[in-house]
This record gives C-alpha cells, structure tokens and sequence, in this order.
C-alpha cells in the first residue's frame, strides 16, 4: 500500500482527521463509563446462520454477502448507538478524502462513519495467496472486525490499551485487535467456529503487522498484535474450557488427549519463528552499511528505514505433548528440545495439563499459564 493510501486508510481513522468529526469522537469514554444502552440478546442465531453462509452457501457475489452479514452482526453483538456505512470496492466515500474506494483499502472513517473493505487477501498476503477466496472469508471477518473495533473504542474505551500519556497510533491499533479477538473467542466459546478454523486464521492473521518502528504510523509488531488479539480471546475462554474435542490451556495453547494413550497430547501451540526474520536483518545491516559508506545520503537514509523489517514467522504448529508424571519433566514432538522439566515450557502448557494430569506431583501448585 502506497504512503496516500496508508495514511489515508489506517492512520486518519485513529483521530488524525476525525478527532472533532463529532461529539462521540471528542473523546473516548472509559470501560465501563460509557453512557447506558439498552443490552440486548448476544446475536448466537445470527452468527451460526453467517458461518452457514461461509462454509456452504453456493451462491453468487458471497464475499460482499458475507462482509454484509457480517457487518449486521458486529453492530448487535457490540451493541452500539451508531452503525458506521460498510464500502467496498467501487463505493463513494464520503469523508477522510478517500472519494472512492479502492484496493488496497481498509480503513474506519470516524468524520463519516464508514468502514471500508477493499483488500485483496490473496495477493497482499504471502500465506494466503493461492487460497480460494471462500477460505479466506474468515480472515475478512478479522479485518471488518477489527476496522469495527476503532468503532467501538470511541464509544466504549479502549480497554487495557487506553493508558498512557497520549493517544498513540499503535495503543488505538492494538485496542482494535483486543476485540477482534473479544469476538473470536466469543465465536470460540460458543461453539459457532472450531478450534481448527480459528488456528488456521489467527495463522494468516500474524501477517498484519508491520515493522515501521520510526514511523509515526507503526501499529504493533504482528508479536505485539497477535498478544491483543488473545487478550481479548482470553475475555471469554478460561482454561480447562472444552472447545469441541478441544480443551483451553493457555490463550495460545489447545490440547486433546489421545486415545487410549496416558499423558500424551495432540497440542496447538503458536509459535514464533524468527530465523528468517534475522538472516534478513543481517543481510539488510550488511547492505545498509555498504551504502552508508560508499552511496549517497538518500540511499543510506533509504536503507536505515528498511532496518529491522525482516519478518518473523507465527504459526499454530500441531504437534504431540508428552508428560512424564513421574519425573515432572515434558516433551514436544519436532521441536529442538528434548525433554525438559515441565517448569521450562514458556507457553505454560505443560503445567496445566500437569496441574489437571499428575495431581500428585508435587510442587505444581496453581496453574500456571492459566488465563
């Protein structure tokens, strides 16, 4: 996305141009000080009957079928006074200047009150390209959840991402990804999507981040993203929950045990993958200094921007856990460890299922890892 289209899509929405476009926008309203409003139903019905449109409506044009009734959803399951105007591709718009939406485009308009929906997930994103566009509706419902989150914080606060000295680009970012991941576990808990679907979203999902760190337009590491997206998550699972077949251990570890076989575990943990990410920011400090020391000014400032975007790799990896009661100590399958003790595992999983497991061993105490 080109530097206009950037400005004009993501960072105007945060109070950049809208900040007096009107009264809900002078200022956000603290958790739980916003004004009353009448509570209705959780909308359950409406959101199985959008899944049932995702996984097997035949139908033509379902991408903007989908987004519609997604957008319907959003607004009873927020609860909102105002319900912003949804845009896609070739839709007027009527405020931030954008005039007519185009790809690549998504973004919330507080002057206006629009969202618009405008990306090619295919193409702008090196894990999804290939995808037919039916698997990628549930990464759309991410993204429109997430522009409707900057909707939300304006009316509702900006939950734990609302502090500080100032409002920052990337507190407001990182609030947006807190609910869409509010309504992913929402979605979770309910039964509505399985353990499966999510994964492999939030998998697509860490791509969303960016770099940009000397840029007043940065929004969040994916690291730092996909943290708020299961803050939020964890609102509404709580471990130990069972998901189907699955079972909550921590907010971003799942488990089920395998039949007829003791402590041993299908597990889902995310993680990261950083090798590539620094064999790119090596190379790019190597080249970096080259133009420093024998190009000119613009391309040795051009290579300074480019410092430290070499990206990372996130991933739910499906592999087998393995407890050892006996000597407190774990293993996970295709990992570079080998079994270590349980206190070890920095994803907490280990402990929980021990907690649940090994009643006996001593020294577990509570959970940790727990949500």
């Amino acid at each position: 996305m080109n530097a206009l289209l950037r400005w004009i899509g993501r960072a105007l929405a945060w109070g950049l141009l809208g900040a007096t476009a009107s009264p809900l926008g002078a200022q956000p309203w603290a958790p739980g000080q916003e004004p009353a409003s009448p509570k209705r139903p959780a909308p359950l019905a409406e959101a199985r009957a959008l899944e049932r449109l995702r996984r097997d409506d035949p139908g033509p044009d379902l991408r903007r079928r989908y987004l519609q009734a997604a957008h319907a959803l959003l607004q009873r399951y927020w609860n909102t006074r105002e319900l912003p105007r949804l845009l896609l591709a070739g839709d007027a718009a009527q405020g931030c200047g954008a005039g007519v939406v185009r790809e690549p485009m998504a973004y919330y308009c507080p002057q206006s009150l629009e969202i618009a929906m405008a990306l090619d997930l295919g193409r702008s994103l090196r894990s999804a390209r290939g995808k037919p566009p039916r698997e990628l509706l549930l990464l759309e419902l991410a993204v429109l959840a997430h522009e409707w989150g900057h909707h939300v914080n304006r009316e509702q606060g900006r939950g734990p991402y609302g502090g500080g000295l100032g409002l920052t680009v990337r507190q407001e970012e990182l609030a947006a990804d807190w609910r869409t991941g509010m309504l992913f576990g929402w979605l979770l808990r309910e039964g509505v999507l399985d353990v499966d679907a999510y994964t492999q979203t939030a998998n697509l999902m860490f791509e969303l981040g960016d770099y940009e760190r000397i840029t007043p337009q940065h929004h969040g590491y994916p690291k730092d993203r996909f943290a708020a997206l299961s803050q939020g998550m964890a609102t509404q699972l709580s471990a130990g929950q069972q998901l189907g077949s699955w079972s909550v251990d921590t907010s971003e570890t799942f488990s089920q045990p395998l039949p007829g076989e003791l402590q041993r575990y299908a597990v889902r943990r995310f993680e990261i993958d950083r090798g590539n990410q620094i064999a790119t920011n090596l190379i790019g400090g190597l080249l970096g200094a080259a133009s420093c020391i024998w190009g000119s000014q613009q391309q040795c400032l051009g290579m300074a921007l480019e410092q430290g975007k070499g990206r990372a790799e996130g991933t739910y990896t499906s592999r087998i856990l393995t407890l050892d009661c006996a000597s407190g100590r774990f293993d996970v399958s295709g990992d570079d460890f080998g079994p270590q003790p349980i206190s070890r595992d920095g994803k907490g999983q280990a402990a929980v299922l021990a907690a649940r497991d090994c009643p006996r061993m001593p020294g577990l105490g509570s959970r940790p890892g727990s949500q």
